[in-house]
């Protein structure tokens, strides 16, 4: 059997998180997903796939559950889920590290372009491979 590998991630909320609200502005989820989907890519593709492909955001879905505050600890967790043609639904959730509450729960969709052409190119089984853990 085999599952997609998950890319985890621990954050602290730092004053240049906070809104006026005193709470994670929601650009900054954004950013972190962003962010830890870029890492989760180049951890795990060799060196010659991101020469040659990059992803790009077609769409994203994002509900806000909670709020974070100055201090929190964030774990923040991604994984591929369902893909067709040239693109690729991730998920994410951000949740308090003690596991207690979940503050987002979000999906993208990555369009997985050929970085010469900057057309999309179709997911192949070499970029499958990466997101997948055998069981």
């Amino acid at each position: 059997m085999h599952s997609p590998h998950v890319y985890s991630k621990l954050i602290t909320v730092l004053p240049e998180h906070i809104d006026e609200l005193q709470h994670v502005n929601n650009v900054q989820y954004l950013h972190w997903m962003m962010e830890s989907a870029a890492e989760h890519w180049q951890s795990r593709a060799s060196e010659n796939l991101m020469q040659q492909l990059v992803w790009v955001v077609k769409a994203h879905e994002i509900n806000y559950l909670g709020a974070a505050k100055l201090g929190d600890q964030l774990l923040l967790t991604t994984y591929t889920g369902e893909y067709t043609g040239a693109g690729w639904w991730r998920h994410f959730s951000i949740r308090q590290n003690t596991g207690a509450q979940e503050l987002v729960v979000a999906k993208t969709l990555f369009v997985l372009l050929n970085k010469a052409s900057r057309k999309p190119q179709r997911i192949g089984t070499e970029v499958v491979q990466i997101f997948i853990d055998a069981g």
